[in-house]
């Protein structure tokens, strides 16, 4: 969906840092994915806020298996556990997926928060945000976004939009900072709307960021679910 830059096979190069990379890619993001769905398509910024968590989301949870993996040291000593729901759907729970959600530097919740402050705009309750998810697991409740009007796009069928950040992992040279691009990009809305449309509940608009986020790490997607079959 994104694109791909060309494969550069020169070794003169200098590598660019991961971070760097993220920033130009959530451009990327920003302008032909967000754009196009605001624009062309009409889609309400929360809607959008919804499909940019659900992406940041699974790719937190590709960087938290990756990472566990490699035998990352930014994930030494970190845990990873698998809980089955009653409705047969599984997922992960631990310190491993909380990292590049809410507890990094650069965690989707610090870019998400940090956007916030700047706007001056009062904060949502994430420990209510991130027990309500947790509350929900194993439920027909979970993914419903509560911030969403009824039958609006749950996490779970945006989970079909992974297409794009699989795509978009082989650009960005470390997976942590797949979730981060996806964080920047929903900064760059986030602010445009402050801009054009102050009436946009900032507030609102980081619940529904945060939520998806976190639904989104924890379930185990199936192929299916990705859009892959």
């Amino acid at each position: 969906m994104f694109g791909r830059r060309k494969a550069n096979n020169t070794t003169d190069e200098p590598a660019i840092d991961p971070m760097t990379r993220a920033r130009q890619m959530s451009d990327v993001v920003f302008d032909t994915f967000v754009k196009p769905m605001k624009l062309q398509r009409g889609l309400p910024s929360p809607v959008i806020a919804a499909m940019l968590g659900t992406l940041a989301g699974h790719a937190a949870q590709q960087a938290a298996l990756h990472g566990l993996a490699t035998q990352s040291p930014d994930y030494k000593d970190f845990t990873l556990v698998t809980v089955d729901g009653s409705n047969g759907d599984r997922y992960y729970f631990g310190d491993a997926i909380n990292r590049p959600v809410l507890e990094w530097t650069y965690s989707v919740w610090a870019l998400v928060g940090g956007v916030l402050k700047k706007m001056e705009v009062p904060f949502p309750d994430i420990t209510e945000v991130v027990g309500h998810v947790a509350s929900t697991v194993g439920s027909e409740s979970f993914g419903v976004l509560r911030d969403l009007p009824q039958g609006a796009p749950t996490v779970r069928s945006l989970l079909s939009l992974w297409s794009a950040g699989e795509a978009l992992s082989r650009d960005v040279p470390h997976a942590d900072y797949v979730p981060v691009t996806f964080a920047l990009a929903y900064q760059r809305l986030a602010q445009t709307d402050n801009q054009v449309d102050p009436s946009v509940d900032q507030v609102a608009m980081a619940r529904i960021m945060m939520e998806s986020t976190l639904a989104a790490s924890k379930v185990i997607a199936t192929p299916a679910d990705l859009g892959q079959l």
